[in-house]
């Protein structure tokens, strides 16, 4: 099972590989787009570890 990282690193692999191949001003604007998409994935990222360690800590003081 992969992770949302992994997920979202494999995609923007591909998506820089195929950037590559293309014509150089459709290769900039495929890749502006493929680092907006991996920011995106990385804030998400982190917005989840936060709410997960909210949560553990709300769970942490119940259980006192």
């Amino acid at each position: 099972m992969y992770s949302v990282a992994e997920l979202a690193t494999e995609e923007n692999r591909r998506k820089l590989e195929l950037a590559e191949q293309l014509r150089p001003s459709r290769r900039l604007l495929m890749l502006r787009r493929a680092r907006r998409m991996e920011h995106k994935a990385e804030r998400r990222m982190i917005q989840a570890w936060r709410r997960a360690a909210e949560l553990r800590d709300a769970l942490d003081s119940a259980d006192y």
